[in-house]
Formats: structure tokens, sequence, C-alpha cells
């Protein structure tokens, strides 16, 4: 048993299968060398797509980096779809924090893979048993309201059927008062009828109800869910039952919660504002399950954008195939819009689209960055004009080998591509120098 160079807790050797790994008693974090790690990726999904973490640019996150269990040497970061995994070049070994393991396999994975802490995480989908006891869980909890109110269509009548019948009771009305003039002897029986049917008109005529498209109207009896009239045209209704909010609108809404300062994987201070497009999908669940689904709704966008934003850079290298805030805004989109979703299905809430409309530095850091972002534009231009000036300076030298007229000593190369190269790379127009000792 070795300690924990992140937090001196114990760490316990296992194997699965062949497959060796270290696992930390205290902290949770795992400790595989490259060729398990392979070999537990094709353990868990044999379709995983295996990513060569030591062919990625390091990055410089950590201001203490861990020490290598191995080799005691200072490991790199590398950054990989979200997942910052401290590697050693040296010793060809991976630590994964805790909840990093999962979180990885649920990204390159074929399957779906549930996001929870080391331990938790290979003891479900690799079936260890001595699982040790006292690790920090980092899971990712999920909400889970169970409604038991599933939407359903409250019992309804057309509604000119019901005024056909309505109409019927004035009638009837006007019939037995005939009949009590005609025959006062029958008074005992039509006055107490009428007085019932003068009621019962004005009882029933309560119970209409006209919906336009996209308009939903929810109804409790005596305390219970009723049901829930959603298409649009002229009903009648049981009188008894009373509408909760009165009309409820099913058409897509746009939901801006302004601007908000959010860290991104780097550290760096960033402006993100977003805009969510949303709809009702289940009016039980979104008036029983929560107590005002706008305000649940504009809490969980909050919640799911800093959990999102949080795991990208603002900015990355052309060439490092990082996903970027700036660059990779589309793909990112798609992941807010899933992890929405799942916070608020609760809610009975369909999330039609939701895209990031803002994305700036923020007004603390944006100059410095500002300068850095000219200073690596510089140096990629440079790079440019001294990749094409070396390939003239070559093609020249070349072409003038060729020619059987021309000998070029090493010197004279020399000085010729030094020539080339102040000519090709300076910022200013070259003023060329005839030598009269070749004269």
């Amino acid at each position: 048993m070795t300690n924990c160079k992140k937090c001196e807790g114990e760490i316990g050797k296992y194997s699965i299968n062949g497959i060796e790994f270290g696992l930390c008693k205290k902290c949770g974090i795992v400790i595989i060398s490259e060729e398990n790690f392979k070999k537990l990726a094709a353990k868990i999904d044999i379709n995983c797509k295996i990513i060569d973490l030591f062919a990625l640019p390091s990055i410089n996150i950590k201001k203490n980096p861990i020490k290598c269990e191995i080799c005691d040497d200072e490991m790199e970061q590398v950054y990989c779809e979200g997942v910052v995994i401290d590697r050693c070049p040296k010793c060809r070994m991976l630590l994964f924090d805790n909840g990093e393991l999962s979180k990885y396999f649920s990204i390159f994975s074929s399957t779906k893979v549930d996001i929870t802490s080391n331990t938790a995480f290979l003891k479900k989908y690799c079936n260890l048993s001595d699982v040790p006891k006292g690790i920090r869980k980092e899971e990712r909890i999920e909400m889970k309201i169970q409604s038991k109110e599933v939407e359903k269509s409250v019992p309804s009548a057309n509604g000119w059927l019901m005024v056909s019948v309505l109409i019927m009771v004035p009638i009837l009305g006007l019939l037995g008062f005939l009949l009590t003039t005609l025959f006062p002897i029958l008074a005992f029986l039509t006055v107490p009828l009428g007085v019932i049917m003068f009621f019962t008109f004005f009882f029933l005529i309560n119970g209409f109800k006209i919906l336009k498209p996209q308009e939903a109207l929810v109804y409790t009896l005596f305390g219970k869910y009723y049901g829930t009239l959603k298409n649009a045209g002229f009903y009648w209704v049981n009188p008894l039952a009373s509408t909760t909010l009165g009309i409820i609108s099913l058409k897509a809404s746009t939901l801006d919660n302004g601007q908000q300062k959010i860290n991104d994987v780097m550290g760096n201070p960033i402006q993100v504002g977003i805009i969510v497009t949303w709809e009702i999908q289940d009016t039980a669940k979104a008036l029983f399950n929560v107590n005002n689904y706008t305000s649940f709704l504009s809490a969980q966008c909050d919640s799911a954008l800093r959990n999102i934003v949080r795991l990208y850079p603002y900015d990355a290298p052309e060439d490092s195939n990082i996903q970027s805030l700036k660059d990779d805004s589309a793909e990112i989109s798609e992941k807010l819009k899933a992890r929405i979703q799942d916070c608020v299905s609760v809610a009975g809430i369909n999330i039609i689209d939701a895209r990031i409309t803002h994305l700036a530095y923020s007004s603390e850091i944006a100059a410095a960055m500002l300068q850095r972002q000219q200073a690596n534009a510089v140096i990629d231009a440079k790079r440019a004009i001294v990749d094409g000036a070396v390939g003239m300076v070559e093609m020249a030298i070349d072409k003038l080998s060729l020619n059987k007229n021309i000998n070029l000593d090493e010197k004279t190369k020399a000085s010729m591509v030094n020539n080339l190269l102040v000519v090709l790379c300076s910022n200013k127009d070259s003023q060329p120098v005839v030598r009269n000792d070749l004269l």
C-alpha cells in the first residue's frame, strides 16, 4: 500500500480480469497505466472510442500539479472533451480524479454510461466487489420528482349540443306554466319542477368554455386532478370542476435570463448569455410537480449553463482538436439543450432549442486576453511568413544548383540564404546593395 500524493490517503491495488489499477480510499482517484486503461475501455465497451491521451497537447490548469506515484515527477494535464486528465509522459500513467472516469466513458462509449464516482463506476461496470469505504463521492445528483398525476383529457361534451339541450329547459318551463294555467290542480307539481329547472339552467350554463388554438385549461374537482382541455373549440365541462390557473398557453416561448459571469475550464471569467425556446408538453406535471414552472425553468437554465460552460475553455488553438466555447458553439449548444431537458422534464416542459447568444471575456481580463490574442495572431503570421520564406529559399538554391554555368560554394550559399530571408521576412521594402568586388 502507498499513500496518495494528492490527499495522503491510502491507495489500494486492485485487479479485474488482469486489469491492474490503483484506487485511493480517501479521495477516490484512479491511477492506471496506458495499457491497462485500454484494456479497461475494451471491457466496459468493446466499441468504445479509444483516444490517445499521450498525443494530446498538455495544458497548465492546476497550480500545484500532482506528482506521479511511480517516478515522483510532476504530472501534465490534458484536456479531452470536457475532461481534464493528469498524465505522466515518463511512466505512461494516467490519473483520473473522482468522477472523471465515468465522465470520460459517458462521452466516448457507444452505450449510455451514468456519471458517478470512480468507485461506483468500477463497482457497476467492472463488477468491483472489494470496494473501499470512506471515499468522498462526487456523484451527479439527478432530480427525481415523482408525479402522481398523468395528463388526461377532461370529460367534456360538444358545446353546441349542450346549447340545444339547454334551450329545451325554458321551453319545458313555459309548457309547465301553461299547464298550471289550464289545470291549477297541477300547481303543486309544476311549481317545484319549474324552480328546479330554473336553477339547473343557470347552473349548467356555467360549464361552457371556448378554447383558442394552442391553449389549455386544467381542471380540478373537489381538490383532485380532473383532466385537461387542450383542443381548440366550443365545449361544455362539468360546472363543479374548477380551473387552477386559468388558460395556459401551449405556444413556444423564449426565455432570456441575461448574461452570467462563469469561469471556464481554465479559470478565466467570461460573460455568457443564452436564449432558450420551450413549450409546455404535460400540463399536469407543469402545475402539480413544481410551484412555478417558469421560475423553475429559469433556475434550471442557469444551473445547466454553469455546468456546461465550466467544462470548456473560451478559446483553444486551431490544431489542438479541443472543443471551445468560441469555435464549437453549435455542439455545445446541443449539449446544453440536452442538459436543460434532463432537468426540466419533471415539470412537463419540452426544450425546443438552446443557443448561446453572447460570449465574451469578463471586463477585468478582457484587455489582457485581447493582447494575448493579438500576440498569438502575430506569432501565427510570423510562422507562416518564415515557413514560406524557407520554402522559397530552398527552391531558389535548388534551381541555381541545376544551372551548370553557376557554381555556388558554401559561403556564397550561406550569404544568399541570409539575404533572401532578410528580404522575404522583413516588414519593410528591401533596398538592394550592389557589391563592387564582384565586378
